[in-house]
């Protein structure tokens, strides 16, 4: 009985790509499990929501305090000129009118 090489390689490539599909199916089986198990979340949350006894709940708005400008939070160099502030940036363009 002689060894045929050939057909020794086509067994070695078929069982290439039969590893190659079970890989794929496992990624797409995952990917579906992964999408039914959002949609049993919704439907749960769907339900709750068309539920007899459910009373949404009210959200407390939290209370607006007026927003510094970062002009008034800087901190101004006297010794620099135009008044610059501590981070180099100009506190007003010189020359220019707001």
């Amino acid at each position: 009985m002689a060894l045929d090489l050939t057909h020794f390689q086509q067994i070695i490539d078929s069982a290439q790509k039969a590893d190659a599909f079970k890989a794929d199916v496992k990624r797409a089986l995952k990917k579906v499990s992964t999408l039914l198990t959002n949609l049993q979340t919704a439907v749960d949350d769907v339900e709750t929501l068309m539920s007899d006894d459910y009373t949404p709940t009210v959200k407390e708005r939290k209370t607006r305090s007026a927003r510094a400008t970062a002009d008034e939070n800087a901190e101004v160099d006297p010794e620099a000129p135009y008044g610059r502030k501590k981070d180099g940036t100009p506190k007003n363009k010189p020359g220019r009118s707001k």
